[in-house]
């Protein structure tokens, strides 16, 4: 063989050896299923990440090549408004084999330090948690028109809505609840669960102040707005007059003077008919949620802007998720016929021959619905708190309620349901009037909460500056006026509103709230004031004023009267400081509905087939809500919704 065949066949033998061999090492097997990790060591890695209440943590268990389990094994997130995404997210990092998944739109906080723990857990066993957030998850298609028909269709699964649908089924009617979200729970899950109602048996322990018997009297003789106030009062003053001359010395309440509260303290502003309404039957809504297994408790309690000890609260469940689980489960439990419809977005009202009949809408995943109701809609889709659009459009009050200001609100709460109406003639009242609340200056939630909203407030100078029992309204204008538009509640054990392991009343624990510096905790007041930068001296004179005022059942310095029996500040430790600025919270305005929740024109005629309960609602609250009136009015509202809807045919 000549040499230069040879060398053409040793040249080509080297190609092929070189070809194979770079085929090899592209095509080398990989460890991950998805190509984007080195591989795992096989085992179970516990992972932990920063929850909205504390840390969470996670077990991992892997082989060499995939997650093959994802268990969330301890955190103190919200009961409620966590439920979800503690299911959901460790099932979807299983099955796509990605860390990028989407968060649940209502619980982020939550979704994302389940996320962040099983990342952590990911790097722990030799993996890259950096490439499983790119893995990419293919969503899923939208599909064909869904048609779906019941005698009733309630927009909205927060209090209102599920009490309406309770309540129609309850009369013998079918029903399917939309819900935009992936739970039930709107605002009623995130609020602190009270619910005023006149209650006297929850009202007997607590002994009647001077302070209190001035501000009845009060009451009593303020010039009238009108007849139906002058009618309120006259009732007020013959149950005030029969009371003193029994010579009792409880707490005294009535129907009349939550009325006149309601109306005065929202400036006049509310629809006296509805005010009534919603007064007169809150007690029997109280007696309604009883009768289903929901247990109160025996007293009733002052909290911020109620202005009067009549809120009602859960034994056992924490803020306010136990009316949508009691509501839920008795319904359950009784079979009724009742389909729940979540991820679905309602988008505009079917109207035929002037009557609304029926809903469109549309799924998370793109399909179109079609919804039939034989007998009506109930409108129940709360405020628009969250929709800062909304909330610069209508203002009036406020100096700036713009993206940087928070809300209190679950970010779903977008004012969809007004608009919706709108667009079929409702005409639409006190849309100005959005309260504020003073919350966690950083996240704008209620839930770090420690010590009674009506403790004492001081400023960053150590400072008292407002009656604490007066309106939001004016709790929110002082506060702003403050250094950095900012205050601390300061409490001690008694009044801090921490449970006997130091649970607020939310469910989180104080220390993880001191962890996450939410909340400062000192053994004495001096050291406390350190901790925030007063003077200590300053403080401690601020709390022993403070003191002294409840002793007298009168505070000069800001003529408040109205005091919880653990309204003192102990002369022991542990003390705590909260610190709070003002939130965007409620709403007032909405959709304008009469005493038996049917939507209005604005000729004031109805428009059939469509009724509102809840937030979404305007007229019950005026200028100012009373604080714990919200959840009355949305559980009352909404069974009054579920009636009205079947007593009409």
């Amino acid at each position: 063989m000549r040499k230069s065949n040879l060398k053409r066949i040793v040249v080509l033998f080297l190609s092929v050896l070189l070809a194979v061999g770079l085929t090899g090492c592209t095509a080398a097997p990989s460890n991950n299923p998805k190509g984007t990790a080195a591989g795992y060591t096989s085992g179970t890695y516990t992972g932990t990440g920063a929850g909205r209440n504390g840390e969470l943590k996670v077990e991992v268990t892997f082989t060499a090549d995939e997650i093959t389990k994802v268990e969330v094994v301890e955190h103190s997130e919200t009961e409620g408004i966590s439920d979800l995404p503690l299911q959901r997210i460790p099932e979807e990092i299983v099955k796509n084999q990605s860390l990028a998944v989407d968060a649940v739109a209502t619980a982020t906080l939550t979704s994302n330090a389940i996320i962040e723990a099983v990342a952590d857990a990911v790097t722990q066993a030799g993996g890259d948690a950096e490439a499983l957030k790119n893995v990419k998850i293919e969503k899923e298609t939208a599909g064909d028109l869904v048609q779906r028909e019941a005698d009733v269709i309630v927009l909205g699964g927060g209090g209102a809505g599920v009490a309406a649908a309770y309540a129609a089924a309850e009369n013998g009617a079918s029903v399917i609840v939309v819900e935009k979200t992936a739970a039930l729970g709107g605002n009623t899950m995130r609020s602190g669960g009270y619910f005023n109602a006149v209650v006297p048996e929850n009202q007997q322990s607590q002994v009647m102040t001077a302070g209190q018997l001035k501000s009845v009297e009060e009451y009593c003789t303020m010039e009238p707005k009108d007849e139906t106030m002058k009618s309120w009062q006259e009732q007020l003053t013959a149950e005030f007059d029969a009371y003193k001359k029994s010579g009792a010395e409880h707490l005294f309440d009535s129907v009349y003077l939550h009325m006149l509260q309601t109306y005065v303290d929202g400036d006049y502003v509310g629809n006296p008919a509805l005010i009534q309404s919603m007064c007169e039957k809150a007690p029997q809504t109280y007696a309604w949620m009883q009768d289903m297994g929901f247990d109160w408790k025996e007293k009733s309690i002052v909290i911020v802007g109620s202005l009067w000890p009549r809120a009602n609260m859960s034994q056992t469940y924490k803020s306010g998720i136990g009316f949508i689980e009691v509501l839920k489960n008795d319904a359950d439990k009784k079979v009724f016929p009742i389909e729940y419809d979540l991820e679905v977005k309602a988008e505009e009202f079917i109207v035929e021959d002037g009557r609304v009949t029926g809903v469109r809408a549309v799924a998370a995943n793109g399909t179109p619905y079609e919804y039939k109701a034989g007998k009506g809609v109930v409108l129940a889709t709360g405020g628009f708190g969250a929709n800062v659009e909304m909330r610069v459009k209508y203002n009036s009050i406020w100096a700036d309620l713009g993206p940087t200001v928070p809300t209190t609100n679950s970010p779903a709460i977008t004012g969809d349901g007004i608009l919706m109406a709108q667009e079929v003639g409702a005409n639409l009242v006190g849309m100005d009037k959005i309260q504020l609340l003073i919350a966690d200056p950083k996240t704008g939630e209620t839930s770090t909460n420690v010590g009674d909203t009506t403790s004492m407030y001081v400023n960053q100078e150590g400072h008292r500056f407002v009656n604490e029992s007066e309106r939001r309204d004016v709790l929110c204008a002082a506060t702003l006026e403050q250094t950095n538009g900012m205050m601390y509640i300061i409490s001690s054990y008694q009044n801090s509103r921490l449970d006997e392991n130091y649970v607020n009343t939310y469910g989180i624990h104080v220390d993880d709230l001191v962890e996450r510096g939410a909340v400062y905790k000192a053994d004495t007041i001096e050291e406390l004031a350190e901790q925030i930068g007063m003077d200590p001296a300053t403080l401690r004179k601020t709390v022993d004023d403070y003191n002294a005022a409840i002793d007298a059942g009168y505070d000069e310095l800001t003529g408040r009267t109205v005091f919880n029996e653990t309204a003192k500040i102990e002369d022991h430790g542990p003390y705590f400081a909260n610190p709070r600025t003002p939130a965007v919270h409620h709403t007032m305005g909405g959709v304008e509905v009469d005493v038996y929740a049917h939507v209005l024109d604005a000729s004031g005629n109805r428009i059939p087939g469509l009724y509102a309960a809840g937030e979404v609602t305007g007229g019950f609250h005026g200028g100012n809500r009373l604080g714990g009136n919200a959840i009355s009015e949305a559980i009352t509202t909404g069974r009054l919704a579920g009636n009205s809807v079947i007593s009409d045919q």
